[in-house]
């Protein structure tokens, strides 16, 4: 989305709003914004009760004072709350979001754009569909994720220490996803495990995030286990080194279709249509949809049927799945640099520069809001 605008839009100036859950992954993508700045709701859902991303009331309204300083033309966001906080805080011209209707209490000299929410379409597409009424018509038909060579030369390296054969097909399991109620039976991933080991010949690595441990079997203290072991950025790089991608609906299957890794993915609550990665070497796998009261969103919550939806899916049907994907190593180039306005938008500077210039001041300068790093696209 933030690709479409720099190029659709270049004389605009664009901040954009990152949670600090996100940032240091934002700012890898800075070259499409004029400037971000770190704005935190303090939804639990988001911060997950980490001191580090929690921000006082005061500190946010003072940040969206000064937000409105700068004289915004456009808020682009969700509705919702927080949302409505910033709109009313910042008042922009228009405010342009997805949702079903107008929220309430917004100042009535705020025009609001609505972009229905559409069950299955694809999350990153959705975003790009509120460029439209700015004149930009843009899709994405996925994500995308640059590894840099230091990262490279270091996951290689740390591959070589783990004792990793680079001439044998690696494969990543990754059992978990941010909430019990998406994670597959970990011992239906173990048979799957144990399957390409003696089937393919080739090596299991299982990746995860702190907390995740105890969700790979004891029966597989053989493989290479990973989980907590590897930040985000040497990880990418793995998985760029990777033959295949099997887990749940997470942030690293997200990360893995961004980097052009296949992958075969297990849905239960959540929809793939929505927020499964696009592509013939993306394989997602739901049987079942969500029971009635799902409160799939909220990673505190109990799943009360006994991950019904997730049991549905058996071992056979992600081995047919398996065996479908392509057999040699799948090379997905990132999009030309010309896409992104040439020189992919580094110049910003000195293009906002300018523009200050022949506006006379930035009082004048149009600005254009935008939050949720998970647009890019």
């Amino acid at each position: 989305m933030l690709k479409a605008l720099r190029t659709g839009q270049p004389e605009k100036r664009i901040i954009w709003l990152v949670g600090p859950w996100s940032e240091a992954l934002a700012r890898r993508f800075d070259h499409f914004a004029d400037e971000i700045r770190v704005f935190g709701p303090n939804s639990p859902n988001l911060t997950r009760n980490s001191r580090n991303f929690r921000q006082n009331g005061w500190f946010q309204w003072k940040f969206a004072q000064n937000l409105r300083k700068t004289g915004v033309e456009t808020l682009i966001g969700p509705f919702g709350g927080v949302g409505r906080f910033l709109a009313n805080a910042i008042r922009p011209k228009r405010w342009i979001g997805i949702g079903d209707w107008r929220p309430p209490r917004v100042r009535p000299e705020i025009e609001t754009i609505v972009q229905p929410y559409e069950t299955d379409r694809y999350e990153a597409d959705a975003w790009c569909g509120l460029l439209k009424p700015l004149g930009i018509e843009a899709t994405a038909d996925r994500l995308e994720y640059e590894v840099k060579s230091d990262e490279k030369a270091a996951a290689e390296a740390f591959l070589r220490s783990e004792g990793v054969d680079l001439g044998v097909p690696l494969v990543l399991v990754a059992p978990g996803s941010g909430w019990s109620g998406k994670n597959w039976l970990p011992e239906r991933f173990a048979v799957i495990a144990n399957w390409l080991q003696v089937e393919k010949l080739v090596q299991i690595a299982w990746i995860g995030g702190k907390g995740e441990e105890k969700l790979v079997p004891p029966t597989q203290k053989d493989d290479f286990n990973w989980i907590g072991r590897t930040k985000l950025p040497i990880l990418a790089a793995i998985m760029e080194k990777s033959r295949l991608f099997i887990g749940n609906d997470g942030g690293l299957l997200h990360f893995a279709a961004a980097v052009g890794l296949p992958t075969v993915s297990i849905w239960g609550p959540t929809s793939p249509g929505k927020w499964g990665p696009r592509g013939p070497i993306h394989r997602q796998i739901r049987k079942v949809e969500r029971c009635e009261g799902c409160i799939y969103w909220d990673y505190r919550a109990t799943c009360l049927h006994d991950q019904a939806c997730m049991k549905a899916v058996s071992v056979e049907d992600v081995k047919e799945q398996i065996q479908e994907q392509p057999q040699e190593p799948v090379n997905i180039k990132s999009r030309d640099s010309a896409d992104m306005g040439g020189d992919g938008g580094r110049n910003r500077g000195k293009r906002g520069d300018n523009f200050v210039g022949d506006n006379g001041g930035t009082d004048k300068i149009n600005r254009i809001q935008f939050r949720g790093w998970k647009c890019l696209e």
